[in-house]
């Protein structure tokens, strides 16, 4: 029998009914962790989400929670720790994509992506430091369009992307007090036999 690597861990997703968050979800169930998710309107993928991973044994929480809502947000994640238990894993993944050329770009637009892509991050990590054990994962899901815009009418889609890039970085730092040493985990590895 397969070890399950995330056995007795406790994961939080958002934007996990769908696409890569579901991806992302089913993986960490099937591992062994207990993963709650957010959804902002996917009711019915995010119910049949549930189903699938409940038949295979798997424990999961869907919470519906719109991420350009910091409360929303940050209601999700202590609701996680609440029922399931303390952090080990948080991926920020919920996103959007409105395209539009940078000369007739809404600021509307470019605010609700701004919140979703960028600020719920932010929120998300911010809130998730609080409710982790030591040595937990915080996750940002980005992309390669954060160095390269490939496409006209991507500039505030790549804008978002560059910004978690730099988000990521100094969260790491600020957080790294909390890493295991890396003493502690090369003593961890099995040594080959002598």
């Amino acid at each position: 029998m397969q070890r399950r690597s995330f056995e007795g861990k406790v994961a939080l997703v958002t934007g996990g009914s769908r696409g890569i968050g579901a991806g992302i979800v089913r993986r960490l169930a099937a591992d062994g962790a207990s993963v709650a998710f957010t959804y902002a309107s996917s009711n019915g993928k995010a119910l049949q989400l549930v189903r699938d991973i409940e038949s295979a044994g798997g424990k999961t929480l869907p919470l519906k929670a719109d991420s350009a809502s910091a409360k929303e947000l940050q209601d999700a994640v202590a609701r996680t720790a609440e029922v399931l238990g303390p952090l080990d894993i948080f991926v920020s993944n919920a996103g959007i994509l409105t395209m539009g050329t940078i000369d007739t770009y809404s600021l509307e637009d470019f605010d609700r992506m701004m919140a979703i892509n960028v600020r719920a991050a932010f929120v998300g990590i911010q809130a998730a430091a609080q409710e982790m054990k030591d040595g937990g994962r915080i996750v940002l899901i980005g992309s390669n369009t954060a160095i390269r815009t490939a496409f006209p009418g991507g500039s505030v889609y790549s804008t978002t992307k560059a910004a978690l890039t730099g988000l990521v970085r100094g969260a790491a730092i600020d957080l790294a007090p909390r890493a295991p040493s890396r003493s502690t985990i090369f003593n961890q590895v099995p040594r080959p036999p002598t």
